[in-house]
C-alpha cells in the first residue's frame, strides 16, 4: 500500500514554519496546521514566509526538499540533503553523453515526445469541439510536419541542436496559436510570453511550469543525475540544463491544467494583477492554480501497462535515463521514453 505524501505550498505572506514535537507547524494569522514529516513530500514557498532552523533540519532528516519560487512561480533555490543521491559514475557518463551521439538521440526522443503530446492534445480538443474543427487543421498539419522532420538522419551535434530547436519552435507556435483560438474571448493571447507574462493564460502556464521544474529537478537529484549537465540546453547557458531538457515531455501536464482552467471557466479576473506590460497571479489565483495542477498530477494514466499517477512518471523516467547512461549497450537502444498515454 503506497503512503500518501503531501506537497505543501505556502502562498500566504507571513506564514511561519516551525518544528513542534517532531512535526511541522505551519502558522499564520488565520490558521495553523500540524503535519508529520512522514506525510510531507516537499514544501514549496512562493511568498514571504519565515522558517526556523529546526524546521529546516527536520526537512533534511526526512529527505523533504524545500523549494523557493519567485513571484512568477519559477524556482530560485532549494534546500536539499547534502549527500549525493547516487554513484558519481552516472554524472561522468552524463558528461560523456552530452558530447556524443547518445546525447543527440536522447534529445530527439525528448522533443519528439513533447511534439507528440502537443499533437495528441490538440486532437483531443478538436474531438470535443466538432463545430470548430476547421480551427485545428492548419496547426495540426504544421505540427505533423515538424514531427516528420524530426525523423531525419541527424549527424553533426551542434548543427542538429539548432535544427531541432527550430522545428520545436515551429510546432510550438502553431500549437499555442490554436489553443488561443479556443480560449474564452477575453482570455485569448498572442503567442508565448515568459517572465513576465503579458496575459492571464501565460501567467498561469508559467506558474505551472515553475512547479514542474522543481519536480523535475528533484527527480534528477534522486536519480543521481546532474541537473546542470544537459544535452539540448548545454552548460553554456549557466542554468540547470538537464532540467530544461527532461521537462520537455512533461510540459503537457502544465498545459492541460492551464487550458482546462480557462476553457472550464474557472479562471477569474480577480486572480490576476495586471500592469501595463505584465500579468501575474496574485494571492487569490495561486492556490487555485496549484490545486488544479496537483489534482491533475494525482490522476492515474496508463504507463507501462499499469495505472500510475502522473507525478510518479517524472521520477520513473529520470531513473530510466540514469540507467541508460550506465548501460554499455545504451548507444544501440537510444529510444527510451515510454510516456505516450498522458
Amino acid at each position: 500500500m503506497r503512503r500518501l505524501f503531501i506537497q505543501v505550498v505556502i502562498n500566504s505572506p507571513g506564514t511561519m514554519i516551525k518544528q513542534k514535537d517532531e512535526c511541522f507547524l505551519f502558522k499564520n494569522q488565520d490558521k495553523k496546521l500540524d503535519l508529520s514529516p512522514m506525510k510531507v513530500e516537499s514544501i514549496i514557498i512562493s511568498n514571504k514566509a519565515m522558517i526556523s532552523t529546526q524546521a529546516i533540519s527536520l526537512a533534511l532528516e526526512n529527505n523533504i526538499d524545500l523549494v523557493f519560487l519567485d513571484r512568477y512561480g519559477f524556482p530560485i533555490g532549494r534546500v536539499w540533503f547534502s549527500k549525493m543521491g547516487s554513484t558519481a559514475l552516472i554524472r561522468r557518463k552524463q558528461l560523456d553523453a552530452a558530447n556524443c551521439e547518445l546525447g543527440l538521440n536522447l534529445v530527439l526522443d525528448l522533443i519528439r515526445q513533447k511534439v507528440n503530446n502537443q499533437l495528441a492534445f490538440l486532437k483531443k480538443l478538436k474531438y470535443a469541439r466538432p463545430d470548430k474543427k476547421e480551427l485545428f487543421q492548419a496547426p495540426l498539419n504544421t505540427i505533423e510536419g515538424s514531427l516528420e522532420a524530426l525523423d531525419r538522419n541527424f549527424k553533426d551535434l551542434d548543427e542538429s541542436r539548432l535544427i531541432i530547436m527550430g522545428l520545436e519552435g515551429t510546432a510550438g507556435r502553431a500549437y499555442f496559436s490554436c489553443i488561443s483560438k479556443i480560449m474564452p474571448e477575453k482570455f485569448r493571447f498572442k503567442g508565448r510570453s515568459k517572465r513576465p507574462a503579458k496575459n492571464q493564460f501565460n501567467a498561469v502556464l508559467n506558474y505551472c511550469y515553475g512547479v514542474l521544474y522543481s519536480r523535475v529537478e528533484k527527480a534528477c537529484i534522486i536519480a543521481g543525475l546532474d541537473p546542470f549537465v544537459g544535452f539540448m540546453h548545454t552548460d553554456n547557458y549557466n542554468k540547470k540544463s538537464l532540467v530544461f531538457d527532461l521537462i520537455e515531455p512533461f510540459r503537457i501536464f502544465a498545459e492541460q491544467t492551464a487550458v482546462y482552467l480557462f476553457t472550464g471557466k474557472k479562471a477569474k479576473n480577480e486572480y490576476f494583477d495586471i500592469k501595463e506590460h505584465s500579468c501575474s497571479l496574485n494571492d487569490k489565483g495561486k492556490p487555485v492554480v496549484i490545486e488544479s495542477l496537483n489534482r491533475h498530477l494525482e490522476e492515474k494514466v496508463r504507463y507501462k501497462r499499469r495505472n500510475v499517477k502522473r507525478k510518479y512518471i517524472i521520477s520513473h523516467e529520470a531513473h530510466k535515463l540514469a540507467n541508460i547512461l550506465l548501460e554499455d549497450e545504451a548507444m544501440a537502444h537510444p529510444e527510451w521514453l515510454d510516456i505516450k498515454e498522458f
